[in-house]
């Protein structure tokens, strides 16, 4: 059963083939040969040969004459006597009939040459009309050979037509049809070679081996693909000729289905360098003239078409090495190994890069990211699952990162989703790594945020926390720490940062400001204001009092009442 897409493909094809032979009837020229004049110009005024689609109306004297008009214009209607000099109609006839066959042949004849004129359907005429004839005996014989003439020129024309469609068709159908020889594995591949022989297609003289091409689609606009896809396989076929083969694979991917019998291999044990050199060839010309970079790959060599599949599988393998080792270069099937001695897990540098996104600056983490590919690179073989692997631990790093903030933006959010959606259909490694940076980076600025906003919420809260305990002898870093659930290191930094001076000199500043104002403004014992700025003993309250304003307790109120 023909599937649902193409079933449309195919009545669209008639239809258009239909229409086009449908629009506008054509006009036909007519020729009258007798040696009579009244005769001559009598059918030729007996009947309105423009309502039956003449267009034009040509006489001759004799066969001769006749003869020699047909052989100088077009002419589709013949009416011709049989008795004329220099060549009669039976004559003119048998030529006609086979120099002209489309030519429709009516004889004019008395009743005295009828048996004549019935042997003349032996030589191709078709029809007589004995003389004389009235105008309407004229007119119906004639209707009925227009309406012949109108039937066989549609058919004409859409016999022309079908073949001019199937013919501007025919490079599509070629590469649909090397498409599912050489991309889709078939059971059925005796039914495509018997299919191929109709298209010139040959696959006897093997070995052979399957290429693919592949664009850099990030150079190009989705809606200008399909014009660079059509550059880039015309600039193929210029490089390679006739002799190999050439289609798209459905993936964006041109293949190419080298014929490597005629090669002259010479000292070379193999095809594969020849094949490489050729590739070069069309990589630097896509380059030159559409400014397009590409990567181009080698499968292994098939014998017979029924190896074609396996060799454009081991091409699709070997254009994973693109990934590890760059793109806009040509590879082959040798070229991949996934032993896993060689393949180098960047498990530090991930970790690293988790820090540098957590603490420190952008610089630090294009830096972090540098080294993560530098340890892939290592990998000379890298396989497109290991590559796959990499990236999705270290999204899974960050994500965690993001899930652990108390507040996190959207566009982080959907980044990361972004951006781990994105390693199933992996890019080429610049894009990867583009996106990675992108990413970390965005990350960076998201925890810088919200640690930003978070370290002045903790000050806001330790100062609260002060201002509400100086007065308790226990109140310290530690204690203060608690109350925000952070670090007594950490919260010593922060504060430093934050306010200038260190924790202790804040609280020092705090009970001393609030023991002046007791001094000033109460009549409260020395001993009972140290107890009441957190001071366990007074005596050490009196020495830190002088030390900081230069004055025992004392002094500084008998200063403060004169």
């Amino acid at each position: 059963m023909m599937a649902s897409k193409e079933k449309i493909c195919y009545i669209e094809f008639w239809t258009k083939a239909i229409v086009s032979v449908t629009e506008g009837e054509e006009m036909y020229t007519l020729l009258i040969a007798d040696d009579e004049p009244l005769i001559r110009n009598g059918v030729k005024k007996m009947i309105d040969w423009e309502s039956l689609g003449f267009s034009e109306i040509f006489l001759a004297e004799d066969g001769q004459e006749a003869l020699d008009i047909v052989r100088t214009h077009k002419v589709d209607l013949v009416l011709t006597d049989i008795v004329m000099p220099f060549m009669d109609g039976l004559e003119l006839s048998r030529i006609l009939t086979r120099e002209f066959p489309d030519i429709h042949i009516v004889i004019l004849t008395g009743h005295e040459d009828f048996e004549y004129a019935r042997q003349s359907v032996d030589v191709g005429v078709e029809n007589y009309i004995l003389k004389p004839a009235g105008a309407e005996t004229m007119y119906k014989k004639m209707k009925e050979i227009c309406d012949r003439l109108h039937i066989e020129n549609r058919q004409k024309q859409y016999i022309s037509s079908i073949k001019k469609q199937l013919n501007q068709s025919v490079p599509a159908l070629r590469s649909q049809l090397l498409n599912r020889l050489i991309c889709t594995q078939t059971g059925n591949i005796r039914f495509y070679l018997e299919r191929a022989k109709s298209f010139q297609l040959e696959f006897d003289d093997g070995p052979f081996q399957a290429a693919l091409v592949e664009m850099d689609r990030s150079q190009i606009g989705v809606e200008d693909y399909d014009i660079y896809m059509f550059a880039a396989q015309n600039i193929i076929r210029e490089c390679l000729g006739e002799r190999h083969f050439i289609c798209e694979d459905g993936n964006d991917r041109i293949v190419i289905l080298f014929q490597t019998a005629g090669f002259d291999l010479g000292e070379q044990d193999d095809s594969y360098e020849i094949i490489y050199q050729t590739l070069e060839v069309i990589l630097k010309a896509i380059d030159s003239f559409i400014k397009i970079k590409v990567t181009c790959a080698v499968g292994s060599v098939a014998q017979t078409p029924h190896e074609f599949y396996e060799s454009y599988q081991d091409a699709k393998k070997a254009l994973e090495c693109k990934y590890s080792l760059g793109d806009n270069s040509v590879y082959d099937i040798r070229d991949l190994d996934y032993v896993e001695k060689e393949f180098f897990y960047p498990t530090a540098e991930i970790k690293e890069l988790v820090n540098c996104v957590k603490f420190q600056s952008e610089e630090d983490v294009n830096q972090a990211v540098k080294k993560i590919i530098s340890t892939m690179s290592k990998g000379r073989n890298l396989s497109i699952s290991n590559m796959k692997m990499i990236y999705i631990e270290i999204i899974t790093g960050l994500m965690h990162e993001i899930a652990n903030l108390k507040t996190v933006s959207d566009k982080a959010w959907n980044e990361g989703i972004h951006f781990y959606q994105s390693i199933e259909h992996l890019g080429t490694p610049r894009e990867m790594h583009e996106k990675l940076l992108k990413f970390a980076e965005e990350i960076r600025q998201e925890i810088q945020s919200v640690q930003t906003n978070s370290s002045t919420q903790i000050i806001e809260n330790v100062k609260a926390y002060v201002a509400q305990n100086y007065k308790d002898t226990e109140l310290s870093l530690s204690t203060a720490a608690e109350s925000v659930s952070v670090s007594t290191g950490y919260l010593s930094g922060l504060f430093k940062k934050a306010e200038g001076i260190n924790f202790v000199k804040y609280l020092t500043d705090i009970r001393m400001e609030k023991a002046m104002e007791f001094l000033l403004h109460t009549d409260m014992k020395t001993y009972e204001i140290a107890y009441e700025t957190g001071f366990a003993n007074p005596h050490y309250f009196s020495v830190s009092f002088k030390k900081y304003t230069g004055m025992s307790p004392s002094d500084f109120r008998q200063k403060g009442e004169k």
